[in-house]
C-alpha cells in the first residue's frame, strides 16, 4: 500500500520565493497607485490653468497693475465700502474698510482685489500690494503717473501704490502726535488721516480729521501744514489765514478750477474753504449740508466740485450748493434711503457712489452710478 504523506514545511529558499514574489506584488501596486495619482493631478491642473488664464486675461492701465494670485470673482463681495477713485479708461477702486481691502470693479461686474491680504495689520511695504496688510483704508487719489495714493486710516500712514503694484508707506510712521511744517514725511505722527487728493500744482494733499489738520507733502520729502491748530475741531478762525484755522476735523478734500480748496469738516458737519491766497472762508450759499463718509468730495469735469451729502449728492461752488439726485424721495432697485459713503466722477459726467446697510439708513449694500437728470443705475448689491 502506498501512503501519502501531508506535504512538510516548506524550505528556506521556498520561503525567499514567497516573499519575493509579494514584494513584487506590493510594487506593481505602488506604481499603479502612483499612476492613477498623477492622473487626477494632471487632469485638475489642467482646468485650473483653463481657468486662471481666463480669469487673469483682463488688464488695466493708469492704475497698479496686477501681481500674484489672481483674485477676483462673483464670490468677492462689499462689506463696507466707502471711498472710491477712477483711474484711467474708467477703472473704479473701492475702498473697504470691512475687508481691509481695495478693489478694483471689473467690466464684468465682479470684483478683484488690488491691495490687502484681509487681515488688519501693518505689514507689505517694498512688496506686492497684494500681500500687504491694511487696516481700515480710507480715501483714494490717482496721480498723473497712475499711482494710487490712500489713507490707512488705522494704521496712521499714507501710502501708495506704484503702476507695478509695490505697495510703500510715503507719509506716516504709525504713532501719534502733531505735526509741524517741515517735518520729514516718514517722521510724521498722524492720527486719523481720512482723505487725500491731487493739487492743481502736482502735489498730495492731506486731510488729518483726528489732528484736525490739513497738510501738503512737499517735493523735498517733507509735509507743510495748510490749516489746523492745537485746538479742537470745530469752526473758528474763519476769514484768517488757514494755517491759524479750524478745518473742523477734515474727512473730504477737492479743488475747484479756481484752485480753491473745498474741506468737508466733519467735526460739526460743515465746508470750509480755502482760497488760493490760503485763507480760511465759508463759502455762500452753503445752508443743509451735512457731509458723509471719508474721501466724499471729488472735483467734476466741469471745475465744480461734488459732495456725498446726506441721502444726496451735490454740486459746490464758491456760490452756492445745487442738488444733483436726491435718494430719500424713492427707492431705486430695492434700496431704499441711499446713505452715499464715497464718490467718484468720470470724465463724461457719470457719478460714482456707493453706501452699505450699516450706516443706519440704506437697507442694502450697493454701488451705483448716476447720470445728472436720470435715474441711478445699480451695478451691485449686496
Amino acid at each position: 500500500m502506498t501512503v501519502t504523506l501531508p506535504p512538510g514545511p516548506p524550505h528556506s529558499a521556498d520561503i525567499e520565493a514567497l516573499i519575493e514574489a509579494a514584494r513584487r506584488r506590493q510594487r506593481r501596486r505602488r506604481r499603479l497607485i502612483a499612476l492613477l495619482v498623477a492622473v487626477v493631478v494632471i487632469a485638475g491642473t489642467a482646468d485650473y490653468l483653463v481657468l486662471g488664464s481666463a480669469l487673469s486675461g483682463h488688464r488695466t492701465s493708469g492704475g497698479p497693475r496686477k501681481s500674484g494670485a489672481v483674485r477676483s470673482g462673483a464670490a468677492i463681495r462689499l462689506e463696507r465700502p466707502g471711498a472710491l477713485a477712477l483711474g484711467s479708461r474708467g477703472v473704479l477702486y473701492i475702498a473697504d474698510e470691512g475687508r481691509n481691502q481695495i478693489l478694483e470693479r471689473l467690466p464684468n461686474g465682479t470684483f478683484r482685489i488690488v491691495a490687502g491680504t484681509g487681515k488688519a495689520g501693518f505689514s507689505g511695504d517694498g512688496g506686492k500690494a497684494l500681500r500687504a496688510e491694511l487696516n481700515m483704508p480710507r480715501g483714494m487719489a490717482i496721480g498723473r503717473d497712475g499711482t494710487l495714493y490712500f489713507a490707512d486710516t488705522g494704521n496712521n500712514r499714507i501710502r501708495a501704490i506704484a503702476p507695478d503694484g509695490i505697495i510703500s508707506t510715503i507719509v506716516g510712521n504709525g504713532k501719534y502726535g502733531w505735526v509741524r511744517s517741515g517735518t520729514p514725511a516718514h517722521a510724521a505722527t498722524l492720527v486719523s488721516p481720512d482723505a487725500v487728493t491731487i493739487g492743481p500744482d502736482g502735489r498730495l494733499y492731506i486731510a488729518d480729521s483726528g489732528d484736525n489738520e490739513v497738510l501738503r507733502l512737499e517735493t523735498n520729502g517733507t509735509v507743510t501744514e495748510i490749516a489746523g491748530n492745537r485746538r479742537y475741531a470745530g469752526v473758528y478762525g474763519v476769514g484768517r489765514p488757514a494755517v491759524n484755522a479750524s478745518p473742523d476735523g477734515p474727512s473730504g478734500l477737492a479743488f475747484d478750477r479756481a484752485d480753491n480748496l473745498y474741506i468737508a469738516g466733519f467735526a460739526v458737519k460743515t465746508l470750509l474753504m480755502i482760497t488760493p491766497k490760503g485763507i480760511m472762508t465759508l463759502p455762500d450759499g452753503i445752508g443743509n449740508f451735512y457731509p458723509r463718509g471719508e474721501g466724499d468730495l471729488v472735483t467734476a469735469p466741469d471745475g465744480s466740485v461734488l459732495a456725498a451729502n446726506t441721502l444726496a449728492i451735490v454740486r459746490l461752488t464758491p456760490h452756492g450748493m445745487a442738488p444733483i439726485f436726491d435718494f430719500s424721495r424713492k427707492p431705486f432697485a430695492g434700496v431704499t434711503f441711499f446713505l452715499p459713503e464715497g464718490i467718484a466722477v468720470a470724465p463724461n459726467g457719470d457719478i460714482y457712489a456707493d453706501t452699505w446697510d450699516g450706516n443706519g439708513y440704506a437697507n442694502k449694500t450697493a454701488l451705483i452710478v448716476v447720470r445728472p437728470g436720470k435715474k441711478p443705475r445699480v451695478l451691485w448689491k449686496g
